[in-house]
């Protein structure tokens, strides 16, 4: 029986419309734009607890919620943050007591504020007194060990006056005393982003800066980091200078070394890019041509494995002649399918956080921003993971497998199929919106076997079958009579 791509194709599309996310309604959280949200275990629990930060209409907010295990938050009063806009936030154990302490950075009603608070262990902060830290807003922050002596330094950019902006490290002594580093080769910027990540594969954390450089520029600045937390700046790379920008470092195909995505404006016009660019190993980049990830500014971008195939997804929020937040799911080869019909708000000028919030071991989200008109919003949505079975790229489809009888009208159907070596293989039938009805497994013996799948409790209908081996994966089209 020959492969039926077209039929294939087809499922893939019902499959990527299928419900993966639902939002949660009644959440305490704040509606807000132009801030950050945050997920950490402040009070050691073993649960995810959030910090979120922004602007309602006039009002600014930092607001703490604790979890109560479930994805059930209520808001801790009377904590000692100053309310800002413009924010970021950023968790980290800066004295190494085992807790999460955390940096808030935006503008607050007096002023720019880059403010440090302790944490107790048990979630009560105080704030860190006379801090070596410029107060900046339309900010980014990023926590890591950029010197190899194992405690996390600071990165932070943003704006400090009305024409003057910062990238300022810092680094730990260990208890959570910071020292600004002087003359770093680091550009200065705001409305940008951020990222460490290894690009180079020698065990330090490099980096790469976005946003812009004064009134009038953009830049997408690489540094490499000689892992004593001296950087250099690498020429000639093949990035787009943009602001209003976000990055997100992820492994996307699977070779064991950091890719990035870049999304945000280009230009002062309506320039704007969301582009992926694949690592050697080595740290030298290559854009992929042809993603499907729409062009955004002001927006945010998260990876994350949401439907459970050992890859990371992506999610990306932002502005292109109106608001969009879109899902694209990975086939594990860094080839991305946009999920059709989320139910996520479409928002700009916000921030997205993965995290398991009622401990089923699956990420849920909370997105916030504005949408159409500025309105703010928070929501948070749960995964149901319904699609976690889902092979989105063909060229995974990548052995024969033959189904017979094939239309059926009888009680089970024969499966076909020719092993390479002795080991267990899965059976997996599913209904034409994505949802697990039947799962086996069979052990095979080299060479070509005859499997039974009983189909006499399915209705009349379509369905695919899906045949695993640990190293292949295949799908086949069934029509019940």
């Amino acid at each position: 029986m020959k492969f039926n791509l077209l039929l294939l194709f087809l499922f893939v599309g019902q499959l990527l419309s299928a419900q993966i996310f639902t939002e949660v309604p009644d959440t305490p959280f704040e509606d807000v734009l132009s801030g950050s949200v945050a997920f950490s275990d402040i009070d050691g629990d073993g649960d995810e607890d959030v910090l979120i930060t922004g602007n309602n209409d006039s009002i600014r907010i930092s607001k703490l919620y604790t979890n109560d295990g479930m994805g059930n938050f209520s808001e801790v009063l009377d904590t000692p943050f100053e309310e800002v806009t413009g924010s970021s936030v950023a968790f980290s154990d800066v004295d190494m007591d085992g807790d999460e302490d955390v940096l808030i950075t935006g503008v607050s009603y007096t002023g720019r504020t880059s403010k440090l608070y302790l944490n107790d262990g048990m979630g009560n902060f105080t704030e860190v007194l006379n801090t070596p830290f410029e107060g900046v807003w339309n900010s980014s922050i990023a926590f890591s060990d950029v010197d190899g002596d194992d405690d996390p330094d600071v990165l932070i950019t943003g704006k400090v006056g009305s024409f003057d902006q910062v990238s300022k490290l810092y680094t730990n002594d260990g208890v959570g005393n910071f020292s600004e580093v002087e003359n770093t080769p680091f550009e200065d910027i705001w409305s940008g982003s951020i990222a460490f990540s290894d690009i180079d594969g020698d065990d330090d954390p490099d980096l790469l800066i976005t946003g812009n450089n004064d009134l009038v520029s953009v830049t997408t600045n690489l540094y490499v980091n000689d892992g004593m937390g001296n950087f250099t700046e690498v020429l000639d790379t093949p990035f787009d200078d943009v602001w209003l920008s976000s990055i997100a470092f992820s492994d996307v195909d699977g070779d064991g070394d950091e890719d990035v995505l870049i999304t945000g404006a280009n230009d002062f016009s309506i320039g704007r890019i969301s582009k992926l660019y694949l690592n050697d190993g080595t740290g030298n980049f290559t854009e992929v041509q042809g993603t499907p990830f729409e062009d955004v500014s002001d927006g945010s971008i998260a990876f994350s494995d949401v439907d459970g195939d050992d890859d990371e997804d992506v999610l990306i929020t932002g502005n292109n002649l109106g608001r969009i937040s879109k899902l694209y799911l990975n086939d594990g080869m860094g080839t991305f399918s946009e999920v059709q019909d989320t139910p996520f708000e479409n928002v700009a000028s916000g921030s997205i956080a993965f995290s398991d919030v009622n401990g089923d071991e699956r990420p849920d989200v909370l997105i916030t921003g504005g949408l159409d008109g500025f309105v703010p919003v928070a929501r948070l949505y749960t995964n149901s993971e319904t699609v976690s079975f889902i092979e989105n790229k063909v060229d995974k489809v990548n052995f024969e497998f033959v189904l017979y009888p094939n239309p059926t009208r009888g009680d089970e159907v024969k499966v076909y199929y020719d092993s390479k070596e002795n080991r267990w293989i899965t059976l997996m039938v599913f209904d034409e919106n994505g949802r697990l009805l039947k799962q086996q497994q069979e052990h095979c013996t080299i060479g070509y076997q005859t499997l039974s799948i009983d189909i006499n409790s399915l209705q009349s209908g379509s369905y695919m079958i899906q045949l695993n081996d640990d190293k292949r994966s295949g799908v086949k089209k069934m029509v019940i009579h």
